[in-house]
């Protein structure tokens, strides 16, 4: 999308479950990053001037997103060094966005980076720029070698707070075969957080089912609601690969690529960003009987991120609107349920509407 660490963005974690014990094990292998990790090899690193890696960001337009759509990132020249080194991720704070001396473990280089398995869409989240070929081998070495260097600064000292305990990056997915169902034995838990890293209560993490056949190639079946605490738990999750997308009012929404094995369990972290740009909107959310329709307004909206989440029964629909133009959006479904229901919108850019709500 538009976003250089915010966009639609998928976080991969594949689950283990041991037979022995019922311990469980994450896959914790990077793809190809690892070439780019160092250390080791006795040679010297490389010494790059903080003013090359500058000009990266300028000549792929990362400055025009960050802080412009995405606030919580500010890679313009006086600012982005001190957004970087040392600094917790936000949409996925397990992480730190520059490592010194450790690219494999620096969101910012695996975001760059991409992951062939899985295309467009890796395993630390959509590949940056978006919509975009991949930046030249030598740009994104020019950001290891930095990295690799020690992060250095203008002044030519590694500034920033000094990470001990960088954290472990998800796996690429692999040849994972996708889910094919909504429900298995699995369980996966976690916290959603808002740009301050405060506890986003009432936040949506949903679950979608990948494949041809589906309208857009994907779509939108189970939904948990984060409590008070951010906290969320979605029970009896299917084996497989599939995603999850979290949501919050007016924030950019993050996304995971999670894989698990029959029975696997698996704790994941969002971070939401703010939305700045305001788009889409919505108005006049209605439930008569089984259908569902509300008015969306705004520009790129998005036919797959058009919803209706129904909190009680777990349950979330997409709603569709003739070439996804703006009106009247609505769906039918298969059965009446009982509400609250909350009406939401997602652009084409990952920015999310307001939330409105429906009945109790």
């Amino acid at each position: 999308m538009t976003s250089l660490l915010a966009i639609g963005q998928a976080a991969s974690v594949v689950v283990k479950r041991l037979s022995a014990g019922g311990a469980l094990v994450a896959s914790l292998t990077l793809l190809a990053f690892a070439a780019g990790c160092g250390g080791g090899s006795g040679e010297a690193a490389p010494d790059v001037p903080y003013a090359k890696v500058q000009s990266v960001f300028e000549e792929y337009s990362c400055i025009g997103c960050h802080p412009g759509v995405n606030p919580s990132l500010d890679l313009r020249a006086e600012s982005s060094y001190d957004n970087l080194v040392g600094v917790e991720a936000l949409l996925d704070p397990t992480l730190y966005r520059v490592v010194a001396g450790d690219p494999g473990k620096s969101f910012l280089y695996l975001k760059l980076g991409g992951d062939p398995v899985v295309a467009d869409i890796p395993g630390i989240g959509t590949r940056m720029p978006p919509r975009a070929d991949p930046i030249a081998a030598e740009d994104l070495a020019t950001v290891r070698d930095w990295i690799l260097g020690g992060a250095k600064g203008e002044d030519g000292e590694t500034g920033g707070p000094e990470v001990t305990t960088p954290g472990t990056p998800p796996p690429p997915v692999g040849n994972a075969e996708l889910a094919t169902k909504q429900k298995g034995t699995g369980t996966i838990s976690g916290t959603v957080v808002d740009q301050r890293r405060e506890p986003l209560a009432g936040a949506l993490v949903t679950m979608l089912l990948q494949g041809a056949g589906l309208e857009g190639g994907e779509e939108h079946y189970r939904v948990a609601v984060a409590d008070a605490s951010g906290r969320f738990e979605l029970a009896d999750a299917p084996s497989g690969r599939f995603l999850l997308k979290a949501y919050g009012p007016k924030t950019i929404y993050v996304s995971r690529i999670v894989v698990l094995e029959p029975g696997g369990n698996v704790e994941i972290q969002f971070g939401l960003p703010d939305r700045v740009v305001p788009n889409p909107t919505i108005a006049r959310p209605t439930v008569n009987g089984l259908e569902l329709a509300m008015n969306v307004r705004g520009s790129d909206l998005d036919g797959n991120y058009t919803l209706a989440v129904n909190p009680r029964a777990g349950l979330v629909y997409e709603l569709r609107s003739p070439d996804n133009a703006p009106g009247r959006w609505s769906t039918t479904i298969p059965k009446q349920l009982r509400g609250p229901w909350i009406f939401m919108a997602v652009d084409e850019n990952c920015n999310i509407s307001e939330f409105l709500t429906v009945g109790g």
